[in-house]
C-alpha cells in the first residue's frame, strides 16, 4: 500500500475588488511550479494528491474546508503539505488573546475575501488550530509560507512585497474558528482570557523573519515568482536524493541573501529534532546519473531528439546566456566509461526545455546515432546567467547614461558587448539599477532601492561623467555578476554525490550565538549561523571558527570551501596553501585551522556593524582548481589572465568560464561528477 502526499497549494495574485488589497504577480506561478515539482520528482511509491486554490477560489472558508475535508485525510505514514503564496498581514488581536500577543497584533494570511465587509484574515492561531486537527492522525505535516507580516514595506515601488495593510477593525473572539471548540484550549478561560491553545506537531518554513519582507522576483526567463519560492524550487530541482530541512533552508538562504537584501528564510518546529528530518518524509526520488536520449515522433516533439530531463531536473530553461551541452554514450556504459568524454559517441545541444523533457539537436557524431535506438546522455556544460541592469538618469544626466551604454557595449574583448551584464528596458526586470545622478554613477539594489557600493566618483567634482568612469562602473557590475555566478554555480540534479555524502560542520570557537530559539512553544532556527564579536579585556574581538569536512561515502572525493564575502570578494583560503582541492578518502575527515571572521575595517568606520559571508562547499569526484574562482574585493579589478593549471575536467572548465565565458566544445578531458552546499554566516559587532 503506497503512502500519500496531500498537498494544499494556495496562490493569490488578485484579491476581491471590494478589498482594496494590492495585486501580486508571482503567487500562482509559485504554486504551479510546486505542483509540477511534486508530480515530476516524487517517487512512484508515493501517491501525490494536490488540491489547488487560486485567486477567487482561495476564500477563507474554502481554505478552512480544504484543511478539514482534504488535509485531515492524511494518516500515519502520509505527508500533509500546506503551501501558501500571497499577502501576509497583521490584524488586531481579540481582547481574550491579547496577553498572548504583547504587541496586540495577530499575524495572518490574507484570503481572497478577507478584507471584504464581513470577511476576516486567517489568523496564525487559527492556522495553529487547523494544523492541530490535521495532526490527530499522526501524519507528517509541512507548512510553507511565502508571505510576510512585518508591517513594513519597500522603498522601491517597482518591487512587490507579499504583505498588505494592517486590519484595524476590532475582531471579536467569536470570529475565530476555534471559538466554540472547548478542545482547542489546553486550559480553559481564566478571568476571561484564553490560557493556552492546542498545537500539532509540524515543520514550518517561512520566507522571511518577522521584521523582514517577502519579495517578488523576476526570473531569468522574465517570469514573476516569489524570491523565496523560486530559490527553494531551484535548490530542490538541483538536488539528487534527500535533504534535511536544516540543510535545505541553509542552501536556500545562501541563494536568497546573495540576490535579495533583507530577507532570510526561517525554520520552525515543535520538536527541535525535526530540523534534521528529511524533506517531505524522503518522498523525493533519486535521479539516474544520466538522461535517456531518444528520437521522438510524439505530437509536441515530432521528428526531434529529446532527453527525459527538463527544468525539474536542473536543466536551465533559458539558453540566451549560453548552451547546455551533453555527451552521448551507448546504453549500458559503466560510470567510469562515461567519465571519459573521449568515449562519447557525440554531443547534443539543448534547444527547448519543459518540465520533464528537453528537445536537443546533434552537434557532433550524427552519423553514429540511430533513430531507432536510445542512448545515455550526461551534462558537460551549463550556461551562466548575465546580470540584468536597468540604466537610468535624472534630467540633465543624459550624457552619463550615454557613456554607460557605450561602456557596456564595448566591455568585452575587441570592444564587443559585455559577456556578464545585459541591459533591460524596464526597471522591474532588473537585478540592479545603474543611476546617473549629478555627475556620479550609483549601483542600486533593486529590491531595497539602496546603493550597494560608493558611487563613482565618491564625491561630485568638476569632471563629472567621463568614459573612464563609465568603464569603471561597468567593471564593478561585471565583478558583481561573477560573484553571483559563483554563488549559483551548481550541477544538474543527477549527480551521484548526495547531500548526505559530505558533512560540513561549522565549529564556533568563540563568539557563538545560538541559531535556534524557543518561543511561543516553537523552536525557531535561523537559516544562517549568527556570530558576534565578544569583549575581551575591554576590546571587541572577532568571532573565531573552524570547519570540519567529513566524507560519509565509500568513495574518494575532492573538496574545497569558497568564502563569498559581503564586499563581493571570493577566497579559497580555508585549506591554505591548498587552494585547488583537498582529497578526502572514504569515511575520513579534515578540519581547518581556527580563523577569525572579521567585519572589514572600512565597514566598521562607516558604522556598519552587521556583515554577511557565504561559505560554499564544492565536492567533486575529480581534482579541481578552486583558485580559478577567487577575486578581490569589489573595487580591485580582476586579473585579465590567470596562469593557473587546469586539470582538464568539466568542473575546471566551468570555473574558468566564470571569468572568461570561453568554453572548449571539443570532446576531451574528464566528465566530473560534482555537487555543492552553502551556508550563510551573519557577523555582528555590538554597538
Amino acid at each position: 500500500m503506497s503512502n500519500h502526499i496531500y498537498a494544499l497549494l494556495v496562490g493569490i495574485n488578485t484579491y476581491h475588488p471590494q478589498s482594496e488589497v494590492s495585486s501580486l504577480d508571482g503567487c500562482v506561478n509559485d504554486i504551479e511550479a510546486v505542483e509540477a515539482y511534486l508530480k515530476g520528482r516524487i517517487d512512484k511509491k508515493w501517491n501525490v494528491k494536490a488540491k489547488i486554490l487560486k485567486n477567487e477560489e482561495a476564500t477563507r472558508q474554502n481554505i478552512i474546508n480544504a484543511f478539514d475535508n482534504y488535509l485531515c485525510q492524511a494518516t500515519s505514514g502520509d505527508v500533509a503539505l500546506f503551501y501558501y503564496a500571497g499577502h501576509g498581514a497583521q490584524a488586531r488581536t481579540p481582547e481574550q488573546l491579547k496577553h498572548l500577543d504583547p504587541n496586540g497584533l495577530l499575524q495572518s494570511i490574507v484570503c481572497y475575501d478577507s478584507r471584504t465587509e464581513n470577511g476576516w484574515d486567517l489568523a496564525d492561531k487559527e492556522l495553529r488550530y487547523l494544523i492541530y486537527k490535521v495532526a490527530q492522525k499522526n501524519s507528517e505535516i509541512l507548512v510553507i509560507m511565502d508571505c510576510c507580516h512585518s508591517g513594513t514595506g519597500t522603498r522601491n515601488p517597482e518591487v512587490k512585497v507579499r504583505q498588505t495593510y494592517e486590519d484595524l477593525r476590532d475582531r471579536p473572539y467569536e470570529s475565530l474558528i476555534f471559538a466554540t471548540d472547548k478542545n482547542a484550549l489546553i486550559q480553559p478561560f481564566n478571568d476571561g482570557k484564553v490560557s493556552t491553545l492546542v498545537q500539532g506537531k509540524h515543520v514550518a518554513i517561512a520566507a522571511c523573519r518577522s521584521h523582514e519582507t517577502a519579495k517578488e522576483y523576476k526570473t531569468e526567463d522574465y517570469k514573476n515568482r516569489g524570491a523565496f519560492s523560486y530559490f527553494l524550487l531551484q535548490t530542490l530541482e538541483k538536488s539528487n536524493g534527500n535533504l534535511t530541512y536544516s540543510d535545505l533552508l541553509r542552501n536556500v538562504n545562501a541563494l536568497v541573501s546573495g540576490k535579495i537584501l533583507e530577507q532570510s528564510p526561517q525554520l520552525e518546529a515543535i520538536c527541535k529534532e525535526d530540523f534534521k528530518k528529511i524533506f517531505l518524509g524522503g518522498a523525493i526520488k533519486e535521479i539516474p546519473i544520466y538522461f535517456t536520449l531518444s528520437y521522438s515522433d510524439k505530437n509536441k516533439t515530432k521528428h526531434s531528439w529529446v532527453i527525459d530531463g527538463g527544468t525539474l531536473n536542473g536543466i536551465p530553461s533559458n539558453s540566451q546566456n549560453g548552451d547546455t551541452l551533453l555527451a552521448i554514450f551507448p546504453v549500458g556504459s559503466n560510470p567510469e566509461e562515461m567519465r571519459e568524454i573521449s568515449n562519447a559517441l557525440g554531443t547534443v545541444q539543448v534547444t527547448e526545455v519543459v518540465a520533464q523533457q528537453s528537445k536537443v539537436i546533434i552537434t557532433e557524431g550524427n552519423e553514429k546515432l540511430d533513430k531507432n535506438e536510445s542512448y545515455w546522455a550526461v551534462v558537460t556544460h551549463l550556461p551562466l546567467k548575465r546580470l540584468k541592469v536597468y540604466i537610468e538618469g535624472e534630467q540633465g544626466d543624459e550624457i552619463g547614461v550615454e557613456l554607460a551604454l557605450q561602456a557596456l557595449n564595448k566591455a568585452a574583448a575587441e570592444e564587443n558587448p559585455s559577456l556578464f551584464v545585459e541591459k533591460v528596458d524596464e526597471a522591474k526586470d532588473a537585478d540592479y539599477r545603474l543611476l546617473a545622478r549629478q555627475g556620479q554613477y550609483w549601483i542600486i539594489e533593486q529590491t531595497t532601492d539602496r546603493p550597494i557600493v560608493a558611487p563613482i566618483p565618491e564625491k561630485s567634482d568638476i569632471q563629472g561623467y567621463t568614459a573612464k568612469r563609465a568603464r569603471q562602473t561597468i567593471q564593478r557590475l561585471e565583478h558583481i555578476a561573477r560573484w553571483i555566478n559563483i554563488l549559483e554555480l551548481d550541477s544538474p540534479a543527477n549527480s551521484t554525490i548526495k547531500a548526505e555524502d559530505v558533512e560540513m560542520e561549522i565549529i564556533v570557537v568563540s563568539g557563538d550565538k545560538p541559531s535556534s530559539t524557543y518561543e511561543n512553544n516553537l523552536y525557531k532556527q535561523e537559516s544562517y549561523f549568527h556570530l558576534e564579536y565578544f569583549n575581551k579585556n575591554g576590546e571587541w574581538q572577532p568571532p573565531e571558527l573552524k570547519i570540519r569536512l567529513k566524507n560519509n561515502s565509500h568513495k574518494t572525493i575532492y573538496c574545497n570551501i569558497l568564502d563569498l564575502s559581503g564586499n563581493f570578494a571570493v577566497y579559497a583560503e580555508f585549506f591554505t596553501p591548498e587552494k585547488s582541492s583537498i582529497r578526502l578518502e572514504p569515511n575520513s575527515e579534515r578540519t581547518t585551522d581556527e580563523g577569525e571572521m572579521k567585519i572589514p575595517e572600512d565597514y566598521l568606520k562607516q558604522g556598519i556593524a552587521e556583515y554577511k559571508e557565504i561559505l560554499k562547499l564544492i565536492v567533486s569526484t575529480s581534482e579541481f582548481n578552486a583558485s580559478l574562482l577567487e577575486q578581490d574585493e569589489l573595487d580591485v579589478p580582476p586579473p585579465t589572465y590567470r596562469s593557473v593549471p587546469l586539470t582538464g575536467g568539466t568542473l575546471d572548465k566551468l570555473m574558468a568560464q566564470v571569468y572568461s565565458r570561453k568554453w572548449e566544445s571539443k570532446s576531451k578531458g574528464k566528465l566530473d561528477d560534482w555537487m555543492t552546499k552553502q551556508v550563510t554566516l551573519k557577523i555582528v559587532r555590538p554597538q
